[in-house]
């Protein structure tokens, strides 16, 4: 696996990124079992990153936002981890009413405290960085990125208009960044993309922008941590979350 930073500067390998996904239903054959045993993991085993040494410590736990008490379906579930790469279940209801289901998930570790969702077909991206972790609990940010063939912002302004577009992202002559803190659009036909020979590229001809709602960010919570965020995962959440305007005024005052 290739330094983050030499994947940026050859493609936005990130931006060109598909999680092997798979929606299972609850009774199906792909269910997740979580009494199985858990896949080995050789603690010493040295890393930099932060997700590796999260997963080894906790292989199952949840997922929540702020220090709401996650619901029985924001759940994770580690299914194999090296030093290299994860695979992950995780718990979702949004899409299926109250019928909980899971989506599987696979991602490279990358330096910075990254992960990035493995190769499959050019369509969407996902990209991770854990910006802090006790050991029990992480806060973590992510970015989606998908396909289009236009810059409006759709899923971005959910009952808003729509007519306005997303702004291109803003790269100047550096790296193409899968992090960036407001929504915005790469085109698609940027010589950072065309030169790319490491992955395949979207087709330019039928959707020409690849562009991102804005970074989201989560807390993951080792499995007896369920009932109680920490107070240090609260109060990094709310220090990303907040306006900068406002975590100003809080440090003055």
């Amino acid at each position: 696996i290739e330094a983050m930073t030499e994947l940026f500067n050859v493609a936005v390998v990130a931006l060109l990124l598909i999680a092997a996904r798979q929606w299972c239903d609850a009774n199906g054959n792909e269910t997740a079992n979580l009494t199985e045993p858990q896949p080995p993991v050789d603690l010493d085993c040295p890393t930099n990153n932060s997700f590796y040494e999260f997963f080894a410590l906790n292989q199952n736990g949840w997922i929540t936002e702020g220090n709401a008490t996650p619901g029985d379906c924001s759940w994770y579930n580690v299914t194999n981890l090296n030093e290299t790469e994860v695979e992950i279940d995780v718990g979702d209801n949004s899409a299926f009413g109250n019928e909980c289901r899971f989506t599987h998930s696979s991602f490279n570790f990358q330096e910075n405290d990254t992960m990035l969702s493995l190769i499959d077909v050019p369509r969407f991206a996902e990209a991770y960085r854990m910006v802090y972790s006790n050991g029990t609990c992480a806060v973590v940010v992510g970015v989606l990125w998908d396909q289009r063939h236009d810059k409006k912002p759709k899923s971005c302004e959910k009952g808003k208009s729509t007519d306005l577009e997303l702004p291109n992202c803003d790269i100047g002559d550096g790296p193409l960044d899968p992090f960036f803190s407001k929504p915005c659009c790469y085109v698609n036909t940027t010589e950072q993309l065309n030169n790319s020979t490491r992955t395949p590229l979207f087709n330019p001809e039928k959707d020409k922008y690849y562009c991102s709602c804005g970074p989201s960010y989560s807390i993951y919570l080792s499995d007896i941590q369920k009932e109680s965020v920490p107070l240090d995962c609260f109060q990094v959440y709310e220090n990303m979350t907040r306006p900068k305007d406002e975590v100003s005024e809080a440090k003055s005052s």
